[in-house]
């Protein structure tokens, strides 16, 4: 199992007038292979979660395990540990730095200490997987569109080959064009790779067309971690800790309201589609 996370607890301001506890008794195990959204309001502890993950912090109480790894032992390679679990801040090409796009994507596994000839290789197998073409390499990375700018810091983050991908809103600020092709690039990356990924999103759409599994953080605890329908059926409680379920599913709802009633249970546009159309064709009008 690649994580496991046993009853963390992390306070920023320990013993000072500003306290706050952002994790409380966390615990939970992500599998090989899951594709997850972290999802909870702002403050909810969502970003020191992501950062307990890779070892960027460290909890005051209970385990972070990485494939077998105590991330609080004394002894563990957090250099290897960080290459293993990758994060993609928020607007990941505000930290692009290097004169062309190629020596940003090597800067990673050069630290690692890939050889050139190594390092060559990464990157021809990376840029495609980000749905970027080889002629970007030798521009400057500050000459790229917004979506290609993201796309690239994302390669950056997959050259150093982590089996956890964890992204931090990787479509905001994006047009709708540019979040679905994140959103494709990242879906993509799952199921050809098989990499585990870690989306935290505001989006419920995005969420609902993305991933497999939802995990839910509400004022410092762990709400709910289940399926993608298991979660968003309970739309009380989601609504009750300031968030939703996607617009569409809002809209089926409504839609029950005036006793219409659509088969299943709809958290996508193309499942309402279908829906409509059976309702449609079974003699009943909408």
């Amino acid at each position: 199992m690649p994580i496991t996370v046993q009853n963390v607890s992390y306070t920023y301001g320990k013993g000072s007038p500003f306290e706050k506890i952002a994790l409380d008794d966390v615990s939970f195990t992500i599998n090989d292979g899951d594709f997850i959204a972290l999802i909870g309001h702002t403050g909810s502890g969502k970003s020191t979660l992501i950062q307990l993950l890779n070892g960027l912090l460290k909890p005051d109480t209970g385990k972070v395990i990485v494939n077998g790894v105590d991330l609080c032992s004394e002894k563990v390679d957090m250099k290897k540990i960080r290459s293993t679990v990758g994060i993609v801040f928020q607007y990941p090409e505000y930290q692009l730095f290097e004169e062309t796009v190629y020596k940003d994507i090597a800067y990673g596994p050069g630290n690692l200490g890939k050889s050139p000839e190594e390092i060559a290789s990464i990157i021809d197998e990376v840029i495609p997987l980000v749905g970027l073409d080889g002629d970007v390499l030798d521009k400057s990375p500050f000459e790229l569109s917004g979506g290609q700018k993201r796309r690239a810091a994302i390669a950056g983050v997959l050259a150093m080959q982590p089996s956890i991908l964890i992204l931090d809103e990787p479509t905001a600020g994006l047009d709708p064009a540019g979040r679905n092709d994140i959103l494709s690039c990242i879906k993509n990356l799952h199921d050809k790779q098989g990499t585990t990924v870690i989306l935290v999103s505001h989006s419920m759409e995005d969420v609902a067309n993305t991933v497999d599994k939802i995990m839910v953080v509400s004022d410092s605890k762990l709400l709910a971690f289940g399926t993608v329908e298991e979660v968003f059926k309970d739309s009380e409680a989601l609504k009750n800790i300031g968030l939703n379920v996607p617009q569409v599913t809002r809209v089926v709802n409504h839609l029950k309201q005036k006793g219409i009633f659509l088969n299943g249970d709809i958290y996508t546009v193309d499942a309402a589609i279908d829906a409509i159309d059976a309702y449609i064709k079974g003699g009943k009008k909408c």
